[in-house]
């Protein structure tokens, strides 16, 4: 199994789809892992360098088949087809001043959406023939891009003749995030059992080498000063090596198959950040209180914000550099978690009065605790959520539910100001704030579904009578009248402890 530390970079959630290249429409579209150049350029019929003469407009009947529309009726951007100029060829029986006509995407298929703005871009597009279609597909997955983002694909496409048929690691170093910073140049090292090799990127940001033998490697790339390798992009690497025990984001282990290419994308985003606490007037860390990072000339700017933890830490990274104040509780409403209105750090209502930060690259304001005025009384609540053997239960969430709201007929997945929640720690205990005089229910729920568990024969009877696949399984819920603390509350869920399935 690949190492604790790699693992939370690389499995993030993926969401699967299939990718027709055929005029049925898909439902919807989202992406899982890239594919090498090779591979694009293996499986393509057609692989080509196109320019974007003009478009069809749909005109007065905007009307689209299914699955060319984003509205349910109406082709996105008004375009019904677009043209194209071939002005290159890698694969195919195409030639250059050729013209090809693109179908309009649907937005959710996974075929190329066009616009006007289009017009005059050039694309390098890996397409498959479709026989019954005077049309040609671009998909969205794949390595079909704009031009200007192909200099991966283009350096090994403009050389075949020479490196056809020869193992290539190669990939891509970006920055997440617009800055004049130049990716020329980079060193990146490829380590392998037996020997180490050392590149440097093109003007492009991108790193090839050829010929090594098949096996196991490390991408260490090298890290510009106030940035970090990010974990986004990673996940989807055709050629991660997710049984490795020893990789992190600076040493990234990677499979070279025999005869064949391995793909790694890099990307690197801000490292600094501002952190710290949010404490009561006594000392006691509040949990669920929102901050944001704002501009402080008062200019709309990148969103930056976190919420406080149960011990009250709160963290916001990858801050574009500039000159920052710190804004708690925007929006300036009274509820359990911020029984106060919105105030500039360190405490004053005007954000021309707040402490002003200035925030570079690799800048860390750190241990900045923060103390609001409460303007609106509260009680603690405390207890532990357990199974029915007294098993404690970690992770899960509690909440309290005001009888006002209740009693108003809302959804009690809307909040109120009297609503709460907390989260309990590993032994099953939670703890929260309640308005005090609110009235309402406490009570824990998780979801559920069959096979869950393993061997829980009561969980899964539970599943069953609520009738439904994915079921809110819910504890019995404890009044709560909140004029005084309320300690060693127990909420129990109506099923022992058991060990949840490895399918979890």
């Amino acid at each position: 199994m690949i190492s604790q530390h790699f693992r939370k970079y690389s499995f993030l959630p993926l969401f699967f789809f299939i990718f027709l290249l055929s005029s049925r429409p898909a439902e919807a579209c989202s992406c899982g892992e890239r594919s090498t150049v090779l591979e694009a350029f293996t499986y393509a019929d057609v692989v080509v360098v196109v320019n974007a003469v003009s478009v069809e407009k749909a005109g007065l009947d905007r009307t689209a088949p299914p699955g060319r529309v984003s509205s349910g009726r109406n082709y996105i951007a008004g375009v019904k087809s677009t043209s194209m100029r071939v002005e290159q060829v890698f694969k195919g029986t195409l030639k250059a001043g050729d013209e090809m006509i693109f179908a309009q995407g649907g937005g959710g298929d996974c075929i190329w959406t066009f616009s006007e703005q289009d017009v005059g871009k050039k694309f390098l597009f890996y397409l498959k023939r479709i026989s019954d279609s005077t049309h040609w597909v671009a998909g969205t997955c794949g390595r079909s891009q704009h031009l200007e983002h192909a200099g991966d694909d283009l350096l090994y496409l403009n050389n075949l003749d020479k490196v056809r048929n020869k193992t290539r690691i190669s990939g891509t170093l970006r920055f997440f995030y617009n800055t004049d910073e130049s990716l020329a140049g980079l060193k990146v090292r490829i380590v392998g059992a037996k020997d180490t090799q050392e590149i440097k990127t093109d003007s492009n940001g991108v790193y090839e080498i050829y010929d090594l033998p098949a096996g196991r490697y490390y991408v260490e790339p090298e890290v510009p000063k106030g940035w970090k390798v990010a974990q986004y992009g990673l996940a989807s690497s055709p050629s991660l090596d997710r049984n490795a025990k020893d990789g992190t984001l600076q040493r990234i282990p990677i499979i070279l198959a025999a005869n064949q290419h391995a793909a790694l994308d890099i990307n690197f985003e801000i490292d600094n950040a501002v952190r710290g606490h949010i404490y009561d007037p006594m000392g006691q860390p509040m949990n669920g209180v929102c901050l944001n990072l704002v501009p402080a000339d008062g200019t709309k700017g990148r969103y930056l914000a976190d919420c406080t933890e149960e011990d009250g830490a709160f963290q916001i990274g990858q801050i574009p550099p500039g000159d920052y104040v710190v804004v708690v509780n925007d929006d300036g409403k009274m509820t359990s978690s911020e029984p106060f209105g919105k105030f500039y750090y360190p405490n004053t209502l005007k954000r021309e009065e707040a402490t002003v930060f200035n925030i570079g690259l690799g800048d860390v304001v750190e241990n900045l605790d923060i103390y609001p005025q409460l303007q609106l009384k509260t009680v603690t609540v405390k207890g532990t959520l357990v199974h029915s053997d007294g098993k404690p239960i970690a992770e899960e969430w509690v909440y309290f539910k005001s009888i006002r709201k209740q009693s108003d007929g809302n959804d009690e997945n809307e909040r109120d100001a009297d609503d709460a929640r907390a989260q309990t720690d590993a032994k099953g205990r939670f703890s929260m704030r309640v308005v005090h005089g609110a009235n309402g229910i406490l009570y824990a729920r998780m979801y559920g579904y069959a096979g869950k568990y393993e061997n829980c024969p009561q969980f899964d009877r539970l599943v069953k009578e609520a009738g439904s696949g994915v079921p809110e399984i819910k504890t019995a819920p404890v009044e709560i009248r909140a004029t005084t603390n309320v300690y060693a509350v127990e909420l129990k869920f109506p099923f022992p402890a058991c060990k949840k399935a490895k399918r979890e």
